[in-house]
């Protein structure tokens, strides 16, 4: 029987018993963790078959598992479209459109993501007449960073049947000009009349997009994620990478019901369980994005009469949850602004006294009130928040609400004294930095990407955000097998240069990943910069 042990470690792990000190070597058989204890103790389990792993005093901690990344999306923009995030201006990013074009002359439609008009000078969306300036031969479709806004040039618009008649569907926008023409700017379900005419992408394309992430997440010490959008090829993709042991990292994901722009909803898959991948929960949008204007709020947004979308009919929304959870289904549904939150926890309330055990999410949770987290910890509600949007979504949040909203924008320190089941996630790509580390100096520092500290009160410590990143966020997915180093657990852990417990707050993100392991075998090694 193959073996591994690792001594002289500084372990650390995040689950109710862990006394840090108290063990320095781990042993693991096949792959699961055998024991955890002394090193001299350890030591005496040696056989010619053990590989042996001298630490030197480096951290061993549970790989950093993202509830909340859109894994294909994040490829896709290392694969098939133009990354936009970081453009500085709409000069900028028309400039690396034209560019784009002229590299890739054949491409049938060019599509980009990324832009963030809030940190521009110009601080306002482009419209179709902009990109019409730089290319106008070929539809162009570019999403913003949120993904709850897009914008089309005239020829998409064109293509798409779209109209000075054309209505949104229930739970989106058109953004028109003066004179009630389309501008080109598509709001949450309305991305459904431009999307319908995207060249659909092929199963093979998808797994290309997830392979291109997998060294990214090895290299952040992610071993496990959750896809929080999967449709049905998507779903077939990950059927299939998971057969062929393409995965290496554990993945659970989260299909949706509702198409956007879509009344007829996508039919209930199957459940699943493996070691690598599950299938337990569906997903829900109720409204949109904190940083575009599009969550749903109580009162509008600063200096506007603007108070976001809700999504979501409540009828059609508790039937098909009715319907997922009567095949065994969690339910997961985004939910961000106090009317959306709101809203959901009306139906979860309803559907708690039918599946009291199964999965209930609430994914991101901007701005929940007082009221709605003692809701959450009566009904036993989880969620999934993103410490990382403070960071570099924080100047949008600051423009966009007012401060008695901003005073408890993604409250974690609140919802965790609520004792309320909390993981963090990075929803990238919705940010361009899904290093959990990252993560977790936003939730402990709450500064922004300008230096502001955005409802300073609602800071964790360390050891709390590395918790929600590991045992917590394992549990959240409705697992037990991994997620701390403990005996029994699979053997999915990462090496650090230095202790994060030990590192001013301010400097978390330097921490580096030396090494990760999954089931016991090295994946990624920094000093070899490659998959293994």
């Amino acid at each position: 029987m193959s073996s591994l042990l690792i001594h002289h470690a500084n372990i650390l792990s995040f689950h109710e018993g862990f006394v840090q000190g108290n063990a320095d070597a781990l042993l693991v058989e096949e792959n699961k963790v055998k024991a955890v204890g002394k090193s001299e103790d350890l030591l005496t389990h040696i056989r010619s078959a053990t590989t042996v792993v001298d630490a030197g005093g480096k951290t061993l901690m549970p790989g950093f598992n993202d509830t909340h990344i859109h894994l294909w999306k994040a490829g896709n923009l290392k694969t098939y479209m133009l990354d936009l995030r970081g453009v500085s201006s709409l000069e900028e990013m028309l400039h690396q459109l034209e560019q784009y074009a002229r590299q890739y002359p054949d491409a049938a439609w060019i599509i980009a993501r990324g832009f963030n008009e809030a940190l521009w000078k110009e601080s306002r969306l482009p419209v179709a007449s902009d990109i019409d300036s730089v290319v106008k031969d070929r539809p162009v479709y570019i999403i913003r960073t949120c993904a709850h806004i897009a914008v089309a040039n005239t020829l998409a618009m064109q293509l798409s049947g779209i109209t000075k008649a054309t209505q949104p569907p229930e739970g989106g926008l058109i953004y028109t000009d003066a004179s009630g023409n389309p501008n080109g700017i598509f709001a949450e379900t309305a991305l459904g009349l431009i999307t319908a005419h995207l060249p659909a992408y092929t199963k093979e394309q998808l797994k290309a997009m997830v392979r291109a992430i997998t060294e990214e997440l090895f290299s952040y010490g992610i071993t496990a994620a959750t896809d929080p959008a999967v449709d049905s090829l998507l779903l077939e993709a990950y059927h299939e990478m998971n057969h062929d042991n393409e995965l290496g990292f554990r993945l659970n994901a989260l299909p949706i019901v509702l198409p956007d722009g879509g009344e007829a909803a996508y039919p209930i898959p199957s459940l699943y369980a493996s070691d690598y991948f599950n299938v337990n929960t569906v997903k829900f949008f109720s409204d949109g994005g904190l940083s575009g204007k599009t969550a749903a709020l109580k009162r509008a947004y600063k200096d506007s009469t603007e108070q976001g979308i809700l999504r979501l009919k409540e009828k059609q929304y508790l039937q098909l949850c009715r319907a997922a959870m009567d095949k065994g289904f969690g339910v997961a549904t985004h939910a961000i602004g106090d009317a959306a939150i709101e809203f959901v926890l009306m139906i979860y309330q309803q559907l708690t006294n039918s599946y009291p055990s199964l999965i209930k999410r609430i994914e991101h949770l901007g701005l929940p009130e007082a009221k709605h987290l003692k809701l959450m910890q009566q009904l036993g509600i989880s969620t999934s928040m993103q410490s990382i949007f403070i960071n570099e979504l924080g100047p949008n949040f600051a423009k966009y609400v007012d401060e008695k909203y901003l005073s408890h924008c993604y409250p974690v320190k609140s919802v965790l004294q609520r004792g309320i089941l909390t993981a963090l996630s990075s929803d990238a790509p919705v940010v361009g930095n899904f290093n959990p580390l990252k993560g977790v100096e936003a939730a402990v520092t709450r500064k922004t990407r300008n230096g502001d500290i955005i409802a300073a009160a609602e800071s964790i410590s360390t050891a709390q955000a590395l918790q929600c990143y590991t045992s917590n966020a394992a549990r959240i997915s409705g697992t037990n097998a991994y997620g701390s180093i403990e005996e029994g657990k699979l053997a999915d852990f990462i090496l650090l240069n230095k202790d994060p417990l030990l590192t001013m707050p301010e400097e978390l993100a330097s921490v580096q990943v030396e090494e990760t392991y999954i089931n016991g075998q090295p994946v990624w090694k920094r000093q070899t910069g490659k998959l293994l």
